[in-house]
Order: C-alpha cells, then sequence, then structure tokens
C-alpha cells in the first residue's frame, strides 16, 4: 500500500501502476500524445508532465512511488505544455484546415485544449516526400509528430517491425524497412498504424472524406472475412460503411488483417454500384424463388462463406440428403480446443502450407510479435517431400517439436472459408464427385466466393457475393453481403460467433 498526494489530496494505491493510469482512474485529466493505453508507454512527447516535490516527470511513464506529493495543472505546467506543443506545431506542415483528419484529429485537439491560437516561431522549413506508393495508406512525414505510435503498434501488436525512425532532430522519419516506399514494403496492409496516429501522417485513401468519427455511429462486431473472427468496430454515417477498425476490447485484442479492414468493405461498396446487373436474393426471405427453380432431381452445393442460418435454410429446401460441401474439407477443424489467448503459450510453432500473413493475419501476428519479441521458435514448412529432403540441413530443431506428444496435441487444423466448421457441423463432411453430379439434372452453388466454375454440362445456378459479371451459369443471383444481414457462424476456435446488419440491403 502506497500513500501518495495528488493535488493536496491523500490517496492510497494498492497496485503497481504510473501516475498517469492512476489520475486517469480517478478522473483527472492530463494530455497526453504519445501514450497509447495498449502500448508501451516511452514518454517522448512530454505532454504529460506532472510535478512531483517539485520536480517534472511524465506521468505516463513514471510509476507510483510512496510519498509522491503530485502536481497536475499548476500555471507552469499548463504554460510548459502549450510551448511543447507550439514547439511541435511548428516544426512541420500542421496547417489544420488543409489536412484530411481535420477537426478529427488528436494533435489538433490538444491544441485547443492548451488554448494555442498562434504561433511565436517560424513554421516548417523542410519539405519531405509524400508517399503515396501503398494500395490503402496515404503517408505524410510533413505530419508527423514523432510520439512513435505506429513503430509500436507495428512491433508490439501486429509483429511486423516493418516501420522504424532514420535520421535525428527535425531530420527525423518514420520508414518502412529501413527507407524505401510503403508500397513497396513487407507491409502486411493490417492499418493499425493508421488507427494509433494522431495526426495525419497515416491516412486511410478509402475512407477519407467521408466522415469525421464524432459524424459516425460506431457499431461493434465481428468480421466475416476469414475464420479467426477478429474483433472489429464498425463507423457508419447515412448507412453507408465509412471505415472498419480494429475492436481493443474484443479477445483479439486489437489485431486485424487487411481483409477486414480494407477488403471487405471495398468490395462491399463496388458490389453495391454494380448490383443493378443482379437479380438479388436473401436466401432466407426468399426461399420461395429457389422452391420455384428446384426439382425433385435437384442438388446443392455450399461452402464456409455462409451463415448458420443460410446453411439450415438450404437443407430445409434441398433436404440434408442433397445438400453436399462444395469443395472437401478436413474434418479435424471441428476438433480445435486452442482458445486465442492460450496461443501465446507455446515455445514453438511449426506452420505447414499457409502464408499466414496473406490467409490468418491476426493469427500471423501472435507467433511473429513472439518470435521477435520472446525469442520464442518458429518453423515453416512448404511441402512434406521438402522437408524430409532438407531437413537434416535446414530445420534440424524441428524433429524436437515433432516429437513432442504434447505440442502435437495442441495443433489447430486452419478452416479454408470463415464458416467450415458450421458446414460440417450441419451436413458432414460431404463431397460430391463427379459419377454422383451425373444422378441431378439441376445443381445450385451457394457460396460468397465468386471464383467458382460451373460444374459440367448442368444446369447451374449460382448464388454468391460478387462485382463483376461471371460467365457459364444458367443464372446468377447475387447474395447480400455479410454487413447486411443477421447470422451466426462458428470461428476456428470453434466459437459460436453472432453479427448483426450493419447495412440495409442494397444501400450505398
Amino acid at each position: 500500500m502506497k500513500k501518495i498526494k495528488i493535488n493536496g489530496k491523500e490517496y492510497f494505491v494498492e497496485k503497481e501502476t504510473t501516475v498517469y493510469e492512476f489520475l486517469k482512474n480517478i478522473g483527472i485529466y492530463v494530455p497526453t500524445l504519445c501514450y497509447h493505453p495498449y502500448l508501451r508507454p516511452v514518454g517522448s512527447c512530454r505532454i504529460c508532465i506532472i510535478k512531483d516535490r517539485g520536480r517534472y516527470k511524465n506521468s505516463c511513464a513514471t510509476l507510483i512511488e510512496d510519498g509522491m506529493d503530485i502536481e497536475t495543472h499548476t500555471p507552469d505546467l499548463i504554460e510548459a505544455r502549450r510551448w511543447i506543443l507550439q514547439f511541435l506545431f511548428g516544426e512541420r506542415n500542421h496547417y489544420c484546415m488543409y489536412c484530411a483528419v481535420t477537426n478529427d484529429c488528436e494533435f489538433q485537439n490538444l491544441g485547443y485544449y492548451v488554448g494555442l491560437d498562434h504561433f511565436h516561431f517560424p513554421t516548417f522549413k523542410n519539405i519531405f516526400e509524400l508517399d503515396n506508393s501503398h494500395e490503402f495508406i496515404l503517408f505524410d512525414n510533413n505530419r508527423c509528430v514523432l510520439c512513435s505510435r505506429c513503430i509500436r503498434v507495428c512491433s508490439e501488436v501486429g509483429g511486423h517491425f516493418v516501420l522504424s525512425e532514420i535520421n535525428k532532430g527535425i531530420n527525423s522519419l518514420i520508414v518502412a524497412d529501413g527507407g524505401i516506399p510503403l508500397g513497396k514494403s513487407s507491409c502486411v496492409s493490417c492499418g493499425l498504424c493508421v488507427q494509433v496516429c494522431p495526426t495525419g501522417t497515416f491516412i486511410d485513401k478509402y475512407s477519407m472524406y467521408l466522415g469525421r468519427s464524432w459524424e459516425t455511429e460506431k457499431i461493434n462486431s465481428f468480421c466475416f472475412s476469414c475464420p479467426v473472427a477478429c474483433g472489429i468496430e464498425i463507423r457508419v454515417r447515412n448507412g453507408n460503411i465509412v471505415k472498419v477498425l480494429s475492436n481493443w476490447e474484443s479477445f483479439t485484442k486489437g489485431l486485424i488483417c487487411y481483409k477486414g479492414r480494407y477488403s471487405s468493405v471495398i468490395k462491399h461498396r463496388n458490389v453495391l454500384q454494380n448490383r443493378k446487373h443482379f437479380r438479388n436474393v436473401n436466401i432466407i426471405q426468399d426461399s420461395y424463388l429457389i422452391e420455384s427453380i428446384r426439382t425433385k432431381s435437384s442438388v446443392a452445393l455450399i461452402d464456409g462463406t455462409l451463415f448458420n442460418e443460410e446453411i439450415q435454410k438450404i437443407t430445409e429446401i434441398f433436404g440434408t440428403e442433397n445438400t453436399y460441401c462444395l469443395y472437401k474439407m478436413n474434418p479435424k477443424i471441428n476438433n480445435n480446443k486452442i482458445t486465442f489467448d492460450e496461443l501465446d503459450k507455446y515455445d514453438a510453432y511449426i506452420i505447414y502450407g499457409w502464408n499466414l500473413d496473406k490467409d490468418y493475419g491476426t493469427i500471423g501476428s501472435v507467433i511473429k510479435r513472439n518470435y521477435r519479441l520472446k525469442n520464442k521458435k518458429m518453423f515453416r514448412i512448404e511441402e512434406v517431400k521438402d522437408f524430409i529432403k532438407n531437413s537434416i540441413f535446414i530445420y534440424p530443431a524441428c524433429f524436437e517439436y515433432i516429437n513432442n506428444k504434447r505440442f502435437w496435441e495442441d495443433e489447430i487444423v486452419l478452416p479454408t472459408n470463415t464458416n467450415d466448421i458450421g458446414v460440417l457441423k450441419y451436413i458432414g463432411n460431404k463431397y460430391l464427385d463427379e459419377e454422383l453430379v451425373k444422378e441431378f439434372d439441376k445443381i445450385f452453388i451457394f457460396t460468397r466466393n465468386s471464383d467458382v466454375l460451373p460444374l459440367y454440362e448442368k444446369d447451374c445456378y449460382l448464388f454468391t457475393y460478387t462485382d463483376r459479371q461471371i460467365e457459364g451459369f444458367k443464372e446468377v443471383f447475387l447474395l447480400p453481403s455479410e454487413y447486411e444481414i443477421d447470422g451466426t457462424f462458428y470461428n476456428v476456435f470453434n466459437q459460436l460467433i453472432s453479427v448483426k446488419s450493419i447495412t440495409k440491403e442494397g444501400v450505398l
């Protein structure tokens, strides 16, 4: 138990915590810039300074000690914060009226908070090159305050270690992979740097000018783009999805990949713009339409891009005996028992046949940051034949872990699509081979993956989610997106996930 004073009032502190966190918990506001609640504190900006027995300290990086006598808002502290912000504003291009994040910027809000309405110093002289090479992110060092949030979140949370700082003083720059354009770097487009940036240094190209945070409605949900089902925060304005953020309070603790943050939203917008070219069908509400086309000798092929409720309705229409998997599945995916939190407990990871950055970004983040920050072991096996051939030379340490029974009892078999486990639970691992196809006169394919080909010479009807014309089918119907309907699905950890519709069907 530690006894301290804050602004003349006594407090008792039981657990170890920083001065800033304790002040926040008791309702005393101290401004911050480089601090982020889910990142390691570095105390580089000095905005959060307080006085302890006459000495200036950074509240975000100072642990509480017994006997502290803290002052938070004395005239000299207020003036110091104002001068620090003046130096930061004058150092680079911070003309807020021309910035895409104006009125939605932590740095700008701090200026208002301290009453900063003019500069005592000449403004910036250095002009750094604008990096527009990335598909989703605009990167402008001219608006950077060197808070290092982006660097820390890229390494500590994402596990990517793409961003770093070079040079010194006013010439300091945030760079990717030592100094190459962001779009040509090893960036995996998770967008965490954009989410934590307190200025307009990193900006989402696809959400610029669509709505500031205070103009949007915040809806917590789960991502349907891959079987992890990351927690996400969707920002909606006038029925339109402005952007998708990661949810720090979900079980994935702020992790997200490019599929959930960018790809799903961009495809959703493209589909809405081209929706008039298709016949729109909701499997649950428009089941009568499917019934009108179906014959007694029809078969349904489904995959894990459907919600449980859609799968159930299809089995009601066609019967479980006439509903098959669109492709062969590994039945072991239904036996996964590990939780997301338990991924951190292992001392080694053997990855076989998956590019985690591309297919399972958040699981890849957990493994990469444990490998880099906690010195855990990681092995990647491309093909079994290559592994056996070169194991003595390239992978000798693998045998130690492969022969460890406990390790292999805790394997995760990764599904291909989001709700593959749901498909197995409803219809089992039934696959329609070439001979069985001949027994049916009509084939109905239900999948939100539009990269599917028509089967043989049969009448093939495709129910999918696409923004382009697809040839070779008798008719193509457009399904609603994952943002437009309520539903449930099973993620890779065998958890039942429930989501609510975010927008109305067909609303742009």
